[in-house]
């Protein structure tokens, strides 16, 4: 079965503030159990270790392949593709 990850802040309210302390990888493959898998200290890192954690088993018999819903947030495009 193809996984499925989350990428969220870590973070906490101080005063009126939202500190951003860091971000985790959350397993949501399962949607009504999900696992966190890792910590990072920037966001770069967490989406780096959520797409490896996704192409684990997208090689797998069985498992849907990867799919490409990644795209370079500066793309004007914002990841679609007008024909």
């Amino acid at each position: 079965m193809t996984r499925v990850a989350r990428v969220e802040p870590i973070s906490k309210k101080q005063e009126n503030k939202l500190i951003i302390s860091g971000w985790r990888v959350i397993d949501v493959t399962v949607p009504d159990a999900p696992q966190e898998i890792s910590q990072h200290e920037s966001e770069p890192q967490a989406i780096e270790a959520a797409r490896r954690f996704e192409a684990q088993t997208s090689q797998e018999r069985g498992s849907d392949p990867d799919d490409t819903q990644d795209y370079d947030a500066s793309d004007p495009q914002g990841g679609k593709r007008f024909l």
